[in-house]
C-alpha cells in the first residue's frame, strides 16, 4: 500500500510540474521554437480574371541567397522550411507577362500556424491597359575618355500603388549593354494611377582617372561609390598627358665607414660639482631594511664607495643616511674623487656599489653613467661624388634617439674618398652618451632627377614646350654620358616629343632641352566633359523623373538616371 501511495504522490507532483511549465510557456516562446514555416505562393493572371498561371518562375531571396521554383498547373509553388520573421523579397516572371516584385511577411499569427500563403498577380503584356516606363542609366567610370559609360544588368523598379488585390507591387526590368531598360506597367483605364520609378540608391564600381602625387602624374583605377540623387562627387584634378621620365644615375660611392672611440678623459660618474649631487642623476629605488641596528641615535650618515675606477686607484663615494635598524633614508652628497682631493675617479664602464653594509640589505640606487666618444673614419671609401647621408642612433639616460649626423660639417671628398678636416681621422666628439652611438650610412648617394610638365607647357596646337618644373635635379650623373629622357603619354594622348638632358660638373642635371615638340598632347586628360575645362568638381548624379501622375494606358514615361563621377573609396 505504501508503494501505491508513493506512486500516486509522484504522479501528482509530475502533473503539477507539467501544468506549471505549460503556464509559463508563452505563445511567443512557441513561435520562437518553431523558427520555420512553409511558404505557399499562388500566381494568378490579373488580366484574365485571376486564373492560375502555370510554369511561372517564382524566386525568393533569403539572406542574400536566391531560390527558384516553377508553379504547377494550379499556379502554386511551395517553399518548405522558410525562416520566419520579416519581409521576404519575391519575384514572379513568365514570358509575355510582367515581371513582378513584392514582399511577403513570413511571421505567423500563432505558433499553431505552419504555413504562410500569398497570392501574387501578374499581367499579360498583351493587355492594352499598360503604360511604358523606359530610359537609360549612365555613369562616369573613366574620366580619361570623352563619353559616359553605361550600367548593365541594373534592376529598375516601377511601382503602381493603385492596382487591385492588395499588396504593393513593383514591375521590373534590367538594363541592357547600353544601359537601356523598358518596363510595361499595368494601369487602370480611368487615368488615376500614379507610378514611381526606383533605381539602386548606390553602386560600387572601379573608377579610372589621372592623379597626381607630388606632381608625379599617372592613371589609377580605384573603387568608388556612385549615387544618382545625392551629391557625392569629389574634386577632380587637372592632369596633363605628358609625363617626363629621366633615367636614373649610376651607382654612387661605397665603402665609407665610421667607428667610435671612448674619450678616456671622460667617464665621470655624474655631472656633480664639488660635493653636491644632482637629484636628476641619482635616486633611491629601494630603501632596504635592517641597517645599523646597534648605532647610537636614530640614524647614521656615512660615505659609501663605488667600485674601483679604470686606473684601479680611486673610487667615487656617495654620502648616504640610513635609519637605525631600518632602510636608506636619503642621498646627501657625491664625491668624484678617492683618497685625496683633486684626483677624480675615471670609469670606462658603469661602476657598481655594494649596499650590503651595517647588517642590512635590500637598498638600491639608480644613477646615470655617461661617456664621451670620438667619431673616426675607419674606411675612406671610393667613387663618392657627394657626401653620403648618415643616421646616428644613440642613448641618453635610457632613451634612444635617432638624428641625422651632419657629415658635411666634419668631412670632405678628395678623389672619390672621404677625409676628416683635421687630418687625424677624428670627425667629432659626441658627449654624454650611455653607450657608443651607432651610425647607418646610405651607401648609394645617387639620386634620380625628377621633373614634370604642367598643363601650361602644352600649347593650343597640342605640342609641348620645354618649360619644365624641377622636383630634383639628381646626383651622381656622369657629365660625359647624360641620362636618357623619355615622354610618356597618359591615356594615349600625345606622341613623338623628345628631350635631351645636360649634366653639370657636380653630377646634377642643369637643363632639359626640347628636341621635338610632338603632337596630340592635352592639358587635362580628366576633361571628361570634353569642354576644355581644367580641374573641377566632379558631377553629381541625378534622375530625370521618379514620379508620374494620372497615367493612362498607352502612356510612355521617360526616366533616366545618371550616377555621376562618384567618390573614391579610400583603402
Amino acid at each position: 500500500m505504501k508503494n501505491i501511495l508513493n506512486f500516486f504522490a509522484f504522479s501528482l507532483i509530475a502533473v503539477l510540474l507539467f501544468n506549471s511549465c505549460e503556464d509559463n510557456y508563452s505563445e511567443e516562446d512557441a513561435m520562437r521554437a518553431q523558427q520555420v514555416v512553409d511558404l505557399i505562393i499562388s500566381v494568378t493572371d490579373e488580366s484574365n480574371f485571376d486564373v492560375a498561371v502555370d510554369s511561372a518562375t517564382v524566386k525568393i531571396v533569403i539572406d542574400g541567397v536566391a531560390m527558384e521554383q516553377s508553379t504547377d498547373a494550379s499556379g502554386v509553388v511551395v517553399f518548405e522550411d522558410v525562416k520566419i520573421g520579416g519581409n521576404l523579397n519575391v519575384y514572379v516572371s513568365k514570358d509575355n507577362y510582367t515581371t513582378t516584385f513584392t514582399t511577403v511577411n513570413t511571421t505567423p499569427s500563432t505558433y499553431r500556424q505552419t504555413t504562410i500563403s500569398a497570392n501574387i498577380s501578374i499581367y499579360s503584356l498583351a493587355d492594352e491597359n499598360t503604360a511604358t516606363v523606359k530610359g537609360q542609366v549612365t555613369i562616369e567610370t573613366d574620366l580619361t575618355n570623352r563619353q559616359k559609360e553605361f550600367i548593365e544588368n541594373m534592376e529598375v523598379r516601377a511601382f503602381n500603388y493603385s492596382l487591385p488585390n492588395g499588396a504593393v507591387k513593383a514591375f521590373i526590368a534590367s538594363t541592357d549593354s547600353v544601359g537601356k531598360y523598358e518596363i510595361k506597367v499595368p494601369v487602370n483605364a480611368n487615368g488615376n494611377d500614379d507610378i514611381n520609378v526606383e533605381f539602386a540608391p548606390n553602386v560600387e564600381k572601379e573608377r579610372t582617372a589621372g592623379v597626381a602625387h607630388n606632381n608625379i602624374y599617372s592613371v589609377e583605377t580605384k573603387n568608388a561609390v556612385y549615387m544618382p540623387e545625392y551629391y557625392n562627387a569629389t574634386y577632380i584634378s587637372e592632369i596633363p598627358s605628358a609625363v617626363i621620365n629621366i633615367e636614373a644615375p649610376g651607382e654612387g660611392g661605397t665603402g665609407f665607414a665610421l667607428t667610435t672611440e671612448v674619450d678616456t678623459t671622460s667617464g665621470e660618474l655624474t655631472e656633480a660639482i664639488g660635493n653636491y649631487w644632482d637629484s636628476d642623476d641619482m635616486t633611491i629605488l629601494a630603501s632596504g631594511s635592517g641597517y645599523f641596528p646597534n648605532i647610537t641615535g636614530s640614524d647614521t650618515t656615512l660615505w659609501v664607495p663605488f667600485s674601483p675606477d679604470t686606473k684601479g686607484l680611486d673610487t667615487a663615494h656617495v654620502q648616504l643616511t640610513f635609519e637605525k635598524n631600518g632602510g636608506l633614508v636619503s642621498i646627501d652628497g657625491l664625491r668624484d674623487y678617492g683618497v685625496w682631493d683633486g684626483r677624480d675617479a675615471q670609469y670606462m664602464s658603469k661602476p657598481t656599489i655594494d649596499l650590503n653594509i651595517g647588517g642590512g640589505s635590500g637598498a638600491q640606487l639608480y644613477y646615470d653613467f655617461k661617456l664621451d666618444y670620438y667619431v673616426k673614419v675607419s674606411n675612406h671609401g671610393t667613387n663618392y661624388t657627394s657626401l653620403p647621408d648618415v643616421k646616428m642612433t644613440y642613448v641618453v639616460e635610457g632613451v634612444e634617439y635617432v638624428n641625422t649626423y651632419t657629415l658635411g660639417s666634419y668631412a670632405f671628398i678628395s678623389e672619390g674618398s672621404i677625409y676628416s678636416y683635421n687630418g687625424n681621422g677624428i670627425l667629432s666628439q659626441q658627449i654624454d652618451y650611455d653607450s657608443a652611438p651607432e651610425f647607418t650610412i646610405t651607401e648609394n648617394n645617387s639620386k634620380q632627377a625628377v621633373a614634370y610638365l604642367g598643363s601650361w607647357t602644352i600649347g593650343s596646337d597640342s605640342t609641348l614646350s620645354d618649360n619644365e618644373t624641377w622636383i630634383t635635379k639628381g646626383e651622381n650623373y656622369d657629365p660625359a654620358n647624360p641620362p636618357a629622357v623619355t615622354i610618356s603619354a597618359l591615356a594615349g594622348y600625345g606622341a613623338n616629343a623628345e628631350f635631351y638632358a645636360e649634366v653639370s660638373s657636380s653630377g646634377s642635371l642643369s637643363n632639359i632641352e626640347l628636341v621635338n615638340a610632338g603632337s596630340g598632347y592635352v592639358s587635362n586628360i580628366n576633361d571628361f566633359e570634353n569642354d576644355g575645362s581644367s580641374g573641377q568638381s566632379g558631377e553629381y548624379g541625378y534622375i530625370t523623373e521618379t514620379y508620374f501622375g494620372n497615367i493612362l494606358p498607352g502612356d510612355v514615361l521617360i526616366s533616366n538616371a545618371y550616377y555621376g563621377t562618384g567618390d573614391v573609396i579610400e583603402e
